[in-house]
């Protein structure tokens, strides 16, 4: 009978750890499910920054064309300056 109760103890014992087992093995499935709608959500964000940072890439090289162009025209009136400021000294002598 020592025998046969010890060994009902440990079925019950294995029927319990398997049951850890399972339980264990359900946690880690959720948690992985979880884990793959989140790689899912941040693949979605990271295209979207990617979208952003073309969009504003373009609009530094619309910016940077519009500053040259602006310093192009602000050298062509100091030259107009120039050229009026050396017109009126000759014509008015100052």
């Amino acid at each position: 009978m020592k025998n046969e109760d010890r060994m009902v103890e440990l079925l019950a014992e294995m029927v319990k750890n398997s049951d850890r087992s399972v339980a264990q093995q359900k946690e880690m499935v959720s948690e992985m499910k979880l884990m793959r709608s989140d790689i899912h959500e941040m693949r979605g964000d990271i295209s979207d920054m990617k979208k952003d940072i073309r969009k504003h890439n373009v609009m530094l090289a619309e910016h940077s064309r519009a500053i040259i162009t602006l310093a192009e025209n602000v050298d062509s009136f100091s030259a107009y300056d120039q050229r009026i400021s050396e017109l009126e000294k000759k014509v008015f002598k100052k």
